[in-house]
């Protein structure tokens, strides 16, 4: 973004920061992109570091977990990974964080999987053929799938340049350098993406992200198919912002006016907001069965999740009934205490998430 100035000498600065940020595209990527199947359909990014003390973080929890529709391997050091990328299909995650060789093997082991060497590649795979195992690159790199998949993967990133890119891969790499949860689809419903995307709506060429950085920031586009499908689906989304709570009927859903196909969708909340509307419906059921979105947030706001993927998507994909929904509730202190957010009908029992003090 380029802010508008009289003095030339903030002109450098702002080129700088421009083209560091254009250099970290090609550079802090390559890893991923060098793996990540040029077929996928979809992509979805987490910025793991930054979500894991938010209150999506239990929603994405529920996805990526062992018992979750992706069924990661319940290795604790995947749940300390900094950023998550998954593709789709074949259903690949590649995991950045720090997974020192003796963890991840004892980790593995002691969760009953074998171990064997491809192509100089250290992989660690369960013992049922539906379940996803891992391949460890690097000290800083982790792939998750299945056996096959892990295979081709290591093919690909071993081959003279990585494999093959794609424009939605591309686009990917732009969207990791400003989304905590960023999703991109050449189409919906897409099985992957429609684990994150609570839109009830057909469409092409989606991209989506939001960023809890300050507050929430929600923003999506995509190709509704044709100018007038795009301007049913922006005035059904502005009628329903009408049935939000009050600090949230700032969504704005219209028709791109460069390209009149296309739906742009923004909420944005600064911290404060995102408070009220939390503690607007302190029992609210952020996690659905059977589709939970991890856009639990703009989820809840947006209302039921949408239509149920079609029949033939793979078993990694499915997704799991949950007996009990989950829920959380803010507490009511003194506005001179955190707020504290308590989550339910987990797992592992009932989690407290500390916002610091004037969130």
């Amino acid at each position: 973004m380029i802010f508008p100035s009289s003095d030339q000498v903030m002109v450098r600065p702002l080129l700088l920061v421009a083209l560091t940020a254009t250099l970290a595209i090609a550079e802090s990527h390559p890893n991923w992109l060098a793996y990540a199947s040029p077929e996928a359909t979809a992509v979805v990014g987490i910025q793991w570091s930054n979500l894991r003390q938010t209150p999506l973080a239990a929603a994405i929890e529920a996805e990526i977990s062992a018992s979750g529709a992706l069924g990661f391997p319940d290795l604790d050091c995947l749940k300390q990974a900094r950023e998550i990328v998954v593709t789709s299909p074949p259903l690949l995650a590649e995991e950045s964080g720090n997974f020192p060789p003796t963890t991840v093997q004892d980790q593995a082991e002691r969760q009953g999987l074998r171990g064997l060497v491809y192509r100089g590649v250290q992989l660690w795979l369960p013992r049922q053929a539906d379940k996803l195992g891992v391949a460890q690159i690097s000290d800083q790199l982790i792939l998750v799938g299945a056996e096959k998949t892990l295979e081709t993967a290591v093919d690909g990133g071993l081959s003279e340049g990585g494999r093959q890119s794609s424009a939605l891969l591309t686009r990917a790499a732009r969207s990791a350098q400003t989304g905590d949860l960023w999703v991109l689809a050449m189409k919906l419903p897409d099985p992957l993406a429609g684990r994150f995307v609570p839109l009830e709506a057909r469409a092409w060429e989606f991209q989506g992200q939001a960023s809890v950085r300050d507050g929430l920031a929600v923003e999506a586009s995509f190709d509704a198919g044709s100018e007038q499908a795009a301007a049913e689906v922006a005035r059904g989304l502005r009628e329903k912002a009408s049935t939000f709570p009050t600090v949230a009927r700032s969504l704005k859903a219209e028709a791109d006016h460069a390209d009149s196909r296309r739906v742009t969708i923004a909420l944005h909340m600064n911290s404060e907001d995102l408070v009220a509307v939390l503690q607007a419906a302190p029992a609210l059921e952020l996690l659905r069965s059977p589709r939970p979105p991890a856009f639990a947030i703009a989820g809840v706001l947006e209302g039921p999740a949408g239509p149920q993927p079609p029949e033939g998507l793979q078993s990694a994909v499915e997704p799991e009934q949950l007996a009990t929904p989950v829920r959380f509730e803010i507490t009511h202190v003194e506005s001179t205490q955190p707020r504290i957010i308590r989550i339910f009908n987990l797992e592992e029992g009932t989690r407290e998430i500390t916002l610091p003090f004037g969130h």
